[in-house]
């Protein structure tokens, strides 16, 4: 039952910190606007061609007096506008493509996948135009081809890279189809008469150029040659084709890209893109912007102009004489239209209703509860305000007072941007406190379990029925109520009551006799909780440390064994330092030269199948003891191991009968464990680890596993060194010569019979505890795993099956990572007797341990900015909060490993009568 406590309340307060940063900010249930042309007015064009130049970064097309775009510059210095947008991170294709067409930054849930679908919902100038022509990869068209799109398809024909032969060369194919659509006449003639057409046109080989040739390459410019005569010739397609003056150009990339050819980030290079805009309706004397750039060699210089990439999806919408997205939360920039006075206001009049729009959504639902007058609101503005505004305008209109009109649109609109940021983020502080308070209460209940754990016997909890867990319930029930009578959105409420709940659990967990409220022992709490917790968080944000950290924690743990050097500890120590330097080097750039000096004589095929022999040998070393079918077997499954590795290094598919024994070998290194026969603890132990690291063999694809194999005995023989060393005084002293080790561990276990003090019970609960997360994160580092780069690559299960598949990938990878903890868990179980007894207080200590490395992370969470950061700040949220969740399944795993072994079963009259005769051991010793 405990354990289910522990899963529910993880799982809460995971979905409690998603609920601050990753709640989403677009609104439903929006009406469009009318269009331009409703209100009686004619649009400047008709059509609006969009060149969107994947990874184009501005400083390409601006540097050295625009020698690069020869033909663009023909076009802009005599017709057009340049200036550069700005990009909100993270820079990836989508959320570009997101905030030109659809006029916002991505939606903060978009994160959570990764950026890689929509979440929720949205509308864009594709689906205002209800002729909306496009030629783009199929990935770009998902993020558009799944949404509404007001009863119009779009007409995208799409490409996919494996579709088209020949290295960069996606813009000629999209450039040969355009010029094939417009070359038809059937395909021309029911546009020539129609408004509001979007032409979108994607260009990608900029974005791959710039990551295989880097920025300033020749090579680079060279296909920026190619892609901008492309567009240029395109452009004179279309006025050929459409000779009507009537149609507007936009040509802008996605996002830039850094002088090495990347992008995702916040870098300058990465978030200034060109934008050139040209035809009808561009007005050539827009408002000086007070920045000027060289043109070409003879010194002529034009006004370089500065927009938000989102302003783009308001100001193509007036050019062709339709509202703003629905969810548009962009201005739209004035000047830029080569129009009258009138149609300038009527515009920026639909932009600022549709941003009312907006805000009057959220500002009905705040003033439709009952506590509204008693909460904070947005004093700028209110729904009175927004339903006046509508008549000021239209009175300056009948008077001619268009410049006041438009002064007064602009003003309500910037005031509406603020009152939508005011209430999207209305209880990011509320939901904080109630988070921090949920995490401080279950921190406060696990200290409760902790305390009645180590007291023997365990008191009673007073459980539900109690007057201050009712007291509690019914101050929560109040509170809901008030929440209902507010209309705060049921999620949001939910979390507010979180802490009420968890406090009504703690409060009935207190024990029944003894009448405290807080734990005992606060500064063996506070100290054993903090102090690894910082120590991790230390490894976390700086994991160059990892390999001096670990080799100073596993030290200070078995510093006792050094007081008694034997050759054991020397073997043991060598491991410790062979793991850290292997730690060390993996997580420091600056030694990257050792593994390429290395991997120049070795390749990767040739460490997995060192580890292979070394899997076979170690056990030879250490002097285990299998049954022959165990050897048969396991030595069986490495030979298919091998050669399967082998077929895939040499380009042949891998052989149908590999797969087999692969699969084979992994339900038999599962199952046959507890019916094994092997009945001692140590045997059962020795099997778990052949089998596994068998297992983890199969799915690795460089040093992994050798890395693994060294962690495990080191983890073992350091376990053994730190129990010898550690005897209680009273066994140690009056210690009799015994020769078998049977005596050995019967004495031990009788040692671990006696009554121990519940201060000496929480100090090993929290040494073994933080050993379980200490080797788990060394494994996760040590395996080549990372939080901002954690990847389910697919070769990992190239010996299982052949096709891809993201969830069975993620599984085995899964797999991969919890072996060692696994292996981890069931050395404890085995070897340790008070392991095997309190699995509930290590896994408490686990608990208040990896929570409080959550609750630091829970106020470094990022939504906004690089997809770097976004990334990692999330993946630390996921690992502390997912993998505890899994370290309890490898605990129950490695308990199912052990069952039916002497120690799981209940004792019989043999097992009663040797306790007594070892009993009269230590008396006679004693004399």
């Amino acid at each position: 039952m405990w354990s289910v406590q522990a899963l529910v309340v993880h799982l809460l307060l995971l979905g409690s910190i998603l609920s601050i940063y990753f709640q989403s900010t677009i609104l439903s249930d929006l009406e469009p606007l009318s269009t331009v042309r409703d209100l009686g007015l004619e649009p400047p064009a008709d059509r609006l061609v969009v060149f969107v130049v994947d990874g184009l970064r501005a400083e390409s097309v601006l540097a050295d007096n625009c020698s690069a775009v020869p033909d663009l510059r023909e076009l802009f210095v005599n017709q057009g506008l340049v200036g550069i947008s700005r990009v909100c991170p993270p820079t990836v294709t989508r959320p570009g493509h997101i905030a030109i067409f659809g006029g916002f930054n991505e939606d903060p849930t978009a994160a959570l996948t990764n950026f890689g679908w929509n979440p929720s919902t949205f509308d864009t100038v594709f689906n205002r135009s209800r002729n909306a022509i496009g030629w783009t990869q199929d990935v770009v068209a998902k993020v558009f081809t799944h949404l509404p799109t007001g009863g119009a398809p779009l007409r995208f024909e799409t490409f996919s890279r494996s579709d088209i032969s020949g290295r960069l060369k996606l813009d000629e194919w999209v450039f040969g189809k355009v010029r094939s659509f417009l070359t038809k006449e059937e395909n021309v003639r029911p546009l020539r008469n129609t408004t509001s057409v979007v032409f979108f046109i994607y260009l990608a080989d900029i974005d791959l150029a710039g990551h295989a040739f880097m920025p300033y390459g020749s090579n680079f410019k060279e296909k920026l040659h190619f892609t901008q005569r492309g567009i240029r010739q395109t452009f004179d397609l279309f006025e050929s084709v459409f000779n009507d003056s009537r149609t507007v150009y936009l040509m802008t990339a996605d996002h830039g890209m850094n002088d090495e050819g990347q992008h995702g980030g916040g870098g300058e290079r990465e978030v200034e893109t060109p934008f050139i805009l040209w035809g009808a309706g561009v007005n050539r004397k827009a408002p000086d912007p007070g920045q000027n750039f060289t043109v070409n060699n003879d010194g002529l210089t034009l006004p370089l102009y500065h927009l938000e990439q989102t302003q783009f999806a308001p100001l193509m919408s007036a050019l062709i004489g339709l509202p703003p997205p629905m969810n548009n939360v962009a201005l739209l920039p004035l000047g830029f239209l080569n129009a009258s006075a009138e149609y300038e206001l009527q515009v920026m009049h639909l932009n600022a209703m549709q941003l009312l729009a907006q805000a009057s959504v959220l500002i009905k639902r705040h003033e439709n509860g009952i506590l509204y007058l008693l909460l904070p609101k947005f004093e700028s503005l209110d729904s009175a305000e927004i339903d006046q505004y509508p008549q000021r305008v239209k009175y300056l209109v009948s008077q001619g007072y268009f410049e006041e009109a438009l002064k007064i649109s602009q003003k309500i609109a910037k005031v509406a941007q603020n009152c939508l940021e005011y209430y999207h983020s209305y209880y990011h502080g509320p939901l904080l406190v109630a988070t921090t308070a949920s995490y401080l209460v279950w921190f406060y209940l696990l200290l409760v379990q902790l305390t009645r754990e180590s007291y023997h016997p365990r008191s009673e909890r007073r459980g539900f029925l109690t007057w201050t867990t009712l007291l509690m319930a019914l101050g929560g029930l109040i509170l809901l109520e008030l929440m209902i009578l507010q209309r705060i959105p049921y999620l949001t409420a939910f979390y507010l009551l979180l802490p009420f709940g968890i406090l009504t659990l703690a409060l009935a967990e207190r024990p029944l006799k003894r009448n405290w409220l807080l734990c005992r022992f606060p500064a063996v709490h506070l100290s054993k909780i903090v102090l690894p917790a910082g120590l991790l968080i230390l490894m976390a944000f700086h994991n160059s440390h990892i390999g001096l950290l670990y080799l100073l924690m596993v030290c200070l743990n078995n510093r006792r064994a050094f007081l008694n050097p034997t050759k054991r500890l020397f073997f043991w120590l060598c491991l410790v330092i062979l793991l850290s330097g292997i730690l060390v080097v993996k997580q420091n750039s600056s030694l990257d030269f050792i593994p390429k000096v290395i991997s120049v004589y070795v390749g990767k095929s040739h460490v997995v199948y060192f580890s292979m022999v070394l899997s076979v040998i170690r056990p030879l070393i250490l002097r285990h003891r299998h049954d022959k079918r165990v050897w048969i077997i396991n030595i069986a499954a490495l030979l298919a191991t091998a050669y399967g590795i082998y077929q895939w290094d040499s380009n042949q598919p891998v052989c149908t009968y590999v797969y087999a024994a692969c699969w084979s070998y992994l339900a038999f290194a599962f199952l046959s464990i507890p019916y094994s026969g092997a009945e001692e603890l140590k045997g059962r132990l020795e099997l778990i680890m052949f089998n596994m690291l068998t297992v983890h063999l199969m799915l690795t694809i460089s040093m992994a596993s050798l890395f693994v194999q060294i962690m495990v005995t080191e983890f073992v023989l350091g376990l053994e060194l730190y129990e010898e060393n550690n005897i209680s005084w009273d066994v140690k002293d009056q210690r009799m010569d015994q020769d078998s080790d049977e005596e050995d561990y019967e004495l031990e276990e009788l040692q671990n019979e006696r009554p121990m003090s519940p201060l000496k019970h929480l100090r090993l609960s929290y040494r073994y505890a933080a050993l379980i997360l200490l080797y788990f994160y060394v494994s996760f580092f040590g395996t080549g795993h990372w939080f901002f780069n954690f990847t389910f690559k697919p070769i990992t299960t190239r010996l299982f099956f052949p096709q891809f598949s993201l969830h069975l990938i993620a599984a085995f990878i899964l797999l991969k990572i919890f072996i060692p903890s696994i292996i981890v868990m069931s050395s404890i179980y085995a070897l340790i007797s008070f392991g095997r007894k309190n699995t509930r207080s290590i896994f408490i200590c686990l608990f208040l341990m990896n929570d409080t490395m959550s609750l630091y992370f829970c106020y470094f969470v990022n939504n906004r900015g690089s997809w770097q950061e976004v990334r990692e700040s999330l993946d630390h949220l996921l690992v502390t909060h997912v993998f505890i969740i899994l370290l309890l399944v490898s605990s129950w795993i490695a308990k199912g490993f052990l069952y039916n072994t002497k120690d799981d079963r209940p004792p019989t009259s043999a097992d009663v009568l040797g306790i007594a005769n070892a009993t009269s051991l230590v008396e006679d010793s004693r004399v």
